[in-house]
This record gives C-alpha cells, structure tokens and sequence, in this order.
C-alpha cells in the first residue's frame, strides 16, 4: 500500500490578507516543493521508492496550502530485497522529518542551515553512532544524523530549498510555515538569507589540444570577442589568441569571407558546474588559410614548351 501523508503550507504578511496569491509567486515555490521531496527520495531510497507531490483543496488562512506526498514501493525493486532491504527504505514522512518541514526548528536541513546563519563549515566528522559533528567557523559545534548531512551535501536539494521560500522575497510576504500533524515549522523573512544555495566554483575535467580544419561562421573583430566555428559535426564559439594572426587581421593583412577554412592548434577545456557540462575553445595558433571560394582546374601549359609539328 502507498504512504500518503498529508502537510499544509502556509503562507503569511500583509499583502496575503485577502487570501490571494500571485500565481507567478506561489507556482515555482509548489514545484520546488515537488522537486525537493522527489529529489530527495532519489537521493534517499535510489529506484526502490518513488514519490509525488500532490495539491489538495484550499481552506480558509492567509494562503493556506493542502499538500499530499505519496510514496510508492517499487514492485520489481521490492522483490529484489528482503524484509531488511524493504524496512530500510525511508518513508515520506521521515523525509519530510529530514528536510526540517514536519520537525520542529533545530533538526532537518532547514534546523541544520538556521543553525549555520551563514556561517562556514569548519569540519564536519564522523563519530562511532554514525553520526556527524559539524563545527562552525566560530567553533561552535552541532550533532547531525548522516541522512540529513547527506541531503544537505546535495546542490539540488540546496536549491530547491532555497526556490521554496522565493515568495518571502516579495513585499508584504513576512512568514512561510509548514504544518504536519501538531508540529509547525516556520521560516521568517529575516531568516530566508540563511536558505541560499551555495556558488559552486567550476571543476577542470579534461583539457586537450588538437590540430584540426575549422570553417568560420562569423567573424568578430572586437577585442576579446568570439569567433564561431564549425568543425563538420557541431558549431562553437572559440577565443582566438594567436597574437601574430590577430595582428595581421587588425591590420587588414589578412581577408576572410564566410566559410573560409582556418587549420589551427585548438585547446578544448571541459569544465563541470552544478551537475552541467561546459566546454570552452581557445585557438591558439592559426597554421593556414583556406578561402571558401572554389577555383576550377584548368589544363594549363607552359608556354616555354612547343607545342609538337605537325605533318599535313
């Protein structure tokens, strides 16, 4: 049988006193919402659970929200495990517990991240129970349970916590509280400056340099500008930093036309950021140019040769 339990979102201030909401407001916080908590039954459970969030009929607050989470045991996972492996799966309401929206203000990601205000993690270390001793830049120290630290390690979790509580941004929006049961838990507009997700700086993951025939698609010839390229496969756009080319094109040593063809050293960059790949291009040194414009072969004769006598 499906878990389905069932929590309220309330939201608060004065511009919500007439029970209404901008829908461009509250639309990405309920979606948010959604992601976190599929997000986090992934992250959680991996494919022997899903989970789905689903909206119920309003009632009467400032807006007040009737959410469902459903949680489903994957049939063809389940008879993968036994007993042990189905009782390890955690449940909807223990992620909802975990995230720190049906607890009470100092457990869960949300307890976790009010705690910090913003502060750095100086070390986080594991102890015997399995549990996590987490030190602030200022020394001050912390228990967290590995579930919760490990949903706090994710950058997708961070953010969509952080787009969950995007209506407090706005004016006369002053409380976002969530209800499960008897326990309500609530974020304060001076409290959603605590909730922002983490800039994750890029990582280097492969670097290459080839020689390799690009055709030009358009050409830029503003300092720093890109050119773009095409390799046959894809089109891209490429830093050129060959100094002794770029002095020849400033000035006017060099003609170029649509897909002409440059042979060049090209260094490629792939770079990981948020979960996405980026790849940069950088020629480096230009070999040769190819105009586009295609020259018939004509028979050609040397005209020192004499043509051979003929005999009428």
């Amino acid at each position: 049988m499906p878990e389905n339990i069932t929590f309220k979102v309330l939201y608060e201030g004065p511009a919500l006193s007439n029970h209404e909401m901008n829908v461009r407001d509250l639309a990405p916080a309920l979606l948010a919402i959604g992601d976190l908590l599929e997000e986090s039954n992934k992250i959680l459970n991996g494919d022997k659970a899903k989970i789905a969030v689903n909206i119920k009929a309003t009632e009467p607050g400032s807006v007040f929200i009737n959410l469902s989470a459903v949680q489903d045991l994957i049939a063809q996972a389940a008879s993968l495990f036994n007993s042990d492996g189905v009782n390890a799966i955690v449940n909807a309401a223990e992620i909802l517990a975990l995230l720190g929206f049906s607890s009470d203000g100092g457990f869960g990601v949300l307890g976790l991240l009010k705690w910090l205000k913003n502060r750095k993690i100086k070390s986080i270390i594991k102890l015997d129970t399995g549990d996590f001793h987490v030190e602030a830049e200022d020394g001050e120290l912390r228990i967290s349970n590995s579930k919760e630290i490990k949903l706090f390690s994710f950058l997708s979790i961070r953010k969509n916590i952080e787009a969950v509580f995007t209506p407090l941004d706005r004016t006369g929006v002053e409380k976002v509280s969530f209800l499960h049961g008897n326990i309500v838990n609530s974020i304060t507009k001076e409290e959603r400056d605590y909730l922002h997700a983490p800039v994750i700086d890029q990582e280097l993951i492969d670097e290459s340099e080839i020689e390799q025939s690009l055709q030009i698609i358009n050409i830029s010839f503003q300092a720093g500008g890109k050119w773009r390229f095409g390799d046959g496969n894809a089109t891209f756009f490429a830093e050129i930093t060959d100094k002794e080319f770029l002095e020849k094109v400033e000035q006017n040593e060099m003609a170029f036309a649509k897909d002409d063809l440059l042979k060049v050293r090209l260094n490629r960059k792939q770079f990981i950021s948020e979960g996405s790949i980026k790849t940069d291009y950088i020629v480096i040194k230009v070999l040769d140019h190819r105009s586009a414009l295609v020259q018939i072969k004509l028979p050609f004769k040397d005209n020192s040769v004499q043509p051979p006598n003929f005999t009428p």
